[in-house]
């Protein structure tokens, strides 16, 4: 776990510059995406197509990718339909998580790509769908509510 200091300096250091990057230079600049390795492959307001290269690391007890490892790239996915076009002085934050895992992904089978699609954006909320595919097979599907909020000064 990075030190306290290190974790605020990325957050105040996020706050001021956030909405000046680019979508793809703002998703590659944030600690948890570097860190599993997720990249982002395309984006609008319409998709988002995000692929993980696997790795041994993400193999649970039964020999399959852990299902949190598959929930956090679908949420992942869901926010950058929305993050990237939030208007200055705007946050979000997700309210919930529903997740079907419907199939096993192995690291032999190759990398996982999760595609979100909005359901509903409004003023206040949005839920976004996001299926994770591995190859031809679909591995899970969510559905991610979010909650619009006003920064606080």
């Amino acid at each position: 776990m990075a030190p306290s200091s290190e974790r605020n300096d990325w957050n105040s250091r996020s706050k001021r510059r956030i909405r000046r990057l680019h979508p793809v230079a703002e998703f590659a600049d944030v600690p948890v995406n570097r860190f599993l390795g997720f990249r982002l492959r395309s984006r609008s307001r319409e998709r988002v197509e995000l692929e993980l290269p696997l790795r041994p690391e993400f193999v649970q007890e039964a020999g399959v990718i852990q299902g949190g490892i598959l929930t956090a790239l679908a949420d992942t996915a869901a926010v950058y339909l929305l993050w990237p076009d939030l208007p200055d002085g705007r946050s979000m934050t997700g309210t919930g998580c529903a997740m079907q895992f419907l199939a096993a992904a192995t690291v032999d089978r190759g990398l996982l790509l999760a595609v979100a699609t909005p359901l509903r954006v409004g003023r206040s909320t949005a839920v976004c769908e996001s299926e994770v595919w591995q190859g031809d097979r679909r591995i899970a599907k969510g559905t991610f509510p979010f909650l619009f909020l006003d920064q606080r000064a």
